[in-house]
């Protein structure tokens, strides 16, 4: 499930809100080789790879409006990969919120 940023004015304060924005299927991927070591030393722990294939709705994707909600867990979107722009799949590679 791909969820996006709402944000609302309440009583004078600003209100900042998640709603489902899409589901989709995707294959979840763990890091691996040369990935999996430079996450690592950029100190990046609990980071997933999510694949989905392309439709209109995910070409709006950007790394602050956009997270993930895998199962009861949440992701932030750290990057969107498009695969050279073919329109065949997207890449999410994101870190989970602890």
């Amino acid at each position: 499930m791909i969820q996006k940023r709402k944000k609302t004015v309440e009583k004078g304060r600003p209100v900042e809100t998640w709603e489902d924005y899409f589901k989709c299927w995707c294959d979840v991927k763990s890091l691996y080789g040369k990935e999996l070591y430079e996450a690592l030393e950029a100190k990046l722990e609990n980071v997933l790879n999510f694949e989905t294939r392309f439709c209109g709705k995910l070409e709006a994707l950007n790394t602050k409006e956009y997270r993930v909600k895998w199962g009861e867990r949440l992701f932030n979107i750290i990057n969107v990969d498009y695969g050279k722009y073919e329109r065949r799949k997207i890449v999410l590679k994101a870190q989970e919120i602890i």
